[in-house]
């Protein structure tokens, strides 16, 4: 489908805190066209910007060769598959609406005939990722017992090692992270060479 296209909503679950905007719905068309019956598709993407939800990243072996193991432990916060079902619902409202029917043929996934009762097996069973993982090296005061690296990068315990990249982030952005990990770059940069 050409011209390539998209949107984005951010806006408050019911379970939000104040200010809050949680949940984020990305309208594109980027999906094989051989999963629709027409050859065309709207993808209405949801995700939680703000997971209660904490993964993990272990080392296998002191090998730096070998790929450590990532666990993203993705929907496991109180909150978070509350808030996906919440999402995907609004989601499919969006694409239920007069004007989308004008362009859409049906609902592909999870499909006209699931019911909200389904709704998180089918969410679980096919949870994906933007790829913007952070906050696995997070930043943090002298007394913060998760602070890989301070508030210029440098790794505790470590001389002349900086880590400046999003991993750095003391929690994740409700946002994607190129402008933020280049803010953070910049900050640093300037705090330590003065320019």
């Amino acid at each position: 489908m050409t011209p390539a296209g998209g949107a984005l909503v951010w806006t408050a679950s019911s379970e939000a805190g104040e200010d809050e905007l949680d949940i984020h719905i990305s309208a594109t068309h980027l999906i094989d066209p051989a999963f629709s019956p027409t050859g065309g598709a709207i993808v209405l993407a949801v995700s939680i910007v703000r997971p209660d939800s904490i993964g993990t990243v272990r080392l296998s072996s002191r090998d730096p060769k070998v790929a450590p193991v990532i666990d993203y432990n993705f929907l496991t916060g109180s909150r978070d598959l509350r808030r996906m079902v919440e999402a995907v619902k609004l989601s499919r409202r969006i694409g239920r609406n007069e004007l989308f029917g004008r362009v859409a043929d049906s609902e592909l996934l999870p499909g006209d005939q699931v019911t909200d009762d389904e709704l998180d097996q089918i969410i679980l069973d096919n949870l994906g990722s933007y790829e913007h993982p952070t906050s696995t090296a997070p930043m943090g005061g002298d007394h913060d017992e998760w602070a890989v690296v301070d508030s210029e990068g440098a790794v505790r315990g470590v001389e002349a090692l900086r880590v400046v990249d999003a991993s750095i982030f003391p929690e994740v952005p409700s946002t994607a992270t190129n402008l933020t990990a280049i803010m953070t770059a910049e900050y640093i940069f300037q705090r330590v060479y003065g320019k």
